[in-house]
């Protein structure tokens, strides 16, 4: 077979479309249907839960990110570029200044040994002993990695889509402390730990209507009531009392 037509469809079966999920708690299924960089739904189910849709979660659309959630059975969307440009607009108008925060490079996980081999949902593992920190207390325990290349693909792909969210499928917030527990390391992607582990991973086709806004869905922004002057004006003073309080974080990146 010609090399370069071998490298071409090794490209294709790695970067086509994919359903990732991840089991969460041993009944939360976080799935991120993923059809190219500018088209992806980040949704949940939870086992054993009645009148559930496929509908609600965040959707990437063209590039363009929205949130649809279900209440009592009606579908509200907003468009999430829009808030963030309302948003904004209202900081200035504040007259608040963006926080700062402090960059430490710390991984989530230390390796403290490697061990034997080990495999879920048919991915071939091995089982890594490591520790963690979480509120200043240190946690020892045995975790699953993969050096899978589609699987170290997919989720590299997903965690760039989760972070223009900010926050996972079932509203975990995100930041670099989660895609450190998710990347490992460089080229290592975890398959199991306490209260998450890999499910399943299916390359078929996604059908357009995927990731397309539901069509019985209102737009969130035209259910705001008018507000008159003086309830704008006290909206305004307390949304800056909250703002102006909050202190300089602290993010930890990976190495």
């Amino acid at each position: 077979m010609n090399k370069l037509l071998l490298i071409s469809l090794l490209s294709i079966s790695l970067y086509a479309d994919f359903t990732l999920v991840y089991k969460m708690e041993g009944r939360i299924n976080e799935i991120i249907e993923y059809k190219d960089p500018q088209n992806v739904l980040l949704r949940y189910t939870i086992d054993g839960e009645e009148n559930q849709t496929k509908q609600t979660g965040q959707y990437l659309i063209g590039g363009l990110r929205y949130s649809v959630t279900n209440e009592d059975g009606n579908l509200t969307y907003v468009d999430l570029d829009k808030s963030d440009s309302e948003a904004s607009r209202l900081t200035e108008d504040l007259n608040i200044s963006q926080n700062n925060c402090s960059i430490v490079e710390k991984p989530f996980f230390t390796i403290l040994k490697k061990g034997e081999a080990k495999t879920i949902k048919g991915i071939k593992g091995e089982v890594w002993e490591v520790e963690s920190q979480e509120d200043g207390e240190r946690y020892k325990e045995s975790i699953v990695v993969t050096s899978n290349k589609e699987l170290v693909d997919a989720m590299s792909r997903s965690l760039k889509i989760i972070k223009l969210f900010g926050e996972g499928p079932y509203g975990m917030e995100f930041g670099p402390d989660m895609e450190s527990m998710m990347l490992v390391r460089d080229g290592y992607v975890l398959l199991s730990a306490e209260g998450i582990e890999f499910e399943s991973l299916d390359h078929k086709p996604l059908a357009t209507e995927t990731i397309e806004l539901p069509k019985n869905a209102t737009d969130g922004f035209k259910d705001i009531v008018s507000l008159d002057n003086e309830e704008i004006k006290r909206e305004k003073n307390a949304l800056k009392e909250m703002l102006s309080t909050n202190e300089v974080c602290e993010v930890e990146v990976r190495e």
